[in-house]
């Protein structure tokens, strides 16, 4: 294995850490996993989307619909370009059978694993607290079965993204010309591509609103088209990154956090955020939250890449954080809900704010205590 993890294109990423990994986009990959989890423990108060929703909060509190929509505006676009980055690097350095083998075993048998015995388990956690009849939502869910469930969404979306890159690297060669060769040209190419995606996000939520899945991928096609940018970016960026990162990234990022919560907060005003108001439709709230989400994307997105690419503490490595964070990103469904389920019971008085963030904070603990136990267990380490 090359001790460059770049190949010859180390020369356009002058802060690589020159080791076998690169520690700044392990951790930020990390950070964005206990983000997902922390953004799943705010879901059942009041706002949805979730396998257990409180029973005790029926109306969601402004703060965590800020927080909630946010995150969606770029935290599962940045795991795209993450793993897109990868798995350029994994394609250069692996036949394309080594390649589809292993992607097939790392992405394909976890999200069918999940999806039969580990959603499973949430419905029986979700059933018992509600006291009605396991069997029943067992075999409700097994027999209305027709593709993979929860977070297994991501898994099977990354595993098509890959398998469809190594095909078009297989059979077509490389198309440099269309990689931006300058500062002016990544910035025309950023302008068409956010525009593009605005234009056919708001287009497919027509038809496909937010919260409507297509299986057997669960994938939001509501989001897509963020998705697919993100990954192909995420595949060019040995190319790109010397144009994407900003100038004094912790003020663009509190900058590019602020625009968001502000101009969600004022576009909001006139349709009453609630958790159906980005749901999609030909209507100006759809059209607003279209714009306003791939915006917050890139910006965002850019800024906290800035961030961990700078930053001495996360150019460092954190432990053996990174090694868990898979394991981390799949159990934690059943951790949280077993949490949120714990919460409301021992504390139905607490804000929805506060039990969030018990959630939150003990999810992402327990999650990769969970990984750890999981990875030593040897069949299941040599997958994950």
């Amino acid at each position: 294995m090359s001790s460059d993890p770049e190949g010859e294109l180390a020369a356009l990423l002058p802060r690589l850490i020159r080791d076998s990994r690169i520690h700044y986009i392990d951790n930020l990959r990390s950070a964005l996993v206990a983000l997902v989890i922390c953004h799943h423990a705010a879901l059942p108060y009041g706002i949805g989307f979730w396998l257990y929703v409180s029973p005790y909060h029926p109306a969601a509190s402004f703060p965590l619909l800020l927080f909630v929509v946010t995150n969606q505006a770029y935290f599962m676009g940045m795991l795209f370009f993450l793993s897109g980055h990868f798995s350029a690097i994994s394609a250069s350095r692996k036949d394309w059978r080594a390649f589809c083998l292993d992607k097939l075993k790392r992405l394909g048998i976890p999200a069918v694993v999940f999806t039969l015995l580990a959603q499973p388990v949430c419905i029986i956690l979700v059933r018992w607290a509600q006291h009605t009849s396991i069997l029943a939502g067992l075999k409700q869910y097994y027999s209305g079965l027709n593709g993979v469930r929860g977070p297994a969404w991501y898994m099977a979306v990354l595993l098509v993204f890959d398998l469809v890159y190594i095909f078009i690297r297989k059979v077509f060669s490389p198309s440099s010309f269309l990689i931006p060769s300058s500062l002016t040209r990544y910035r025309w190419a950023v302008a068409v591509c956010i525009f593009t995606t605005i234009v056919t996000s708001f287009l497919i939520r027509l038809s496909y609103p937010v919260g409507r899945t297509l299986p057997p991928l669960g994938l939001q096609l509501a989001y897509a088209s963020q998705y697919v940018l993100a990954y192909t970016a995420g595949t060019c960026l040995s190319y790109i990154q010397q144009y994407l990162l900003v100038s004094h990234p912790a003020r663009a990022l509190v900058l590019a956090y602020l625009f968001a919560i502000i101009s969600l907060t004022v576009i909001a005003i006139p349709f009453r955020l609630t958790p159906s108001w980005f749901a999609g439709g030909a209507n100006a709230a759809a059209l607003l939250y279209a714009i306003w989400n791939e915006v917050c994307f890139y910006f965002i997105g850019s800024a906290l890449y800035s961030v961990f690419h700078d930053w001495s503490y996360t150019t460092r490595r954190w432990g053996n954080s990174a090694r868990y964070s898979y394991g981390a990103f799949l159990i934690h469904p059943v951790v949280v809900v077993a949490l949120q389920i714990f919460v409301d019971t021992g504390s139905i008085h607490l804000h929805s704010v506060v039990k969030t963030v018990f959630v939150g904070f003990f999810g992402v603990i327990l999650s990769w205590a969970a990984a750890w136990l999981l990875i030593r267990i040897p069949a299941v380490g040599k997958i994950i």
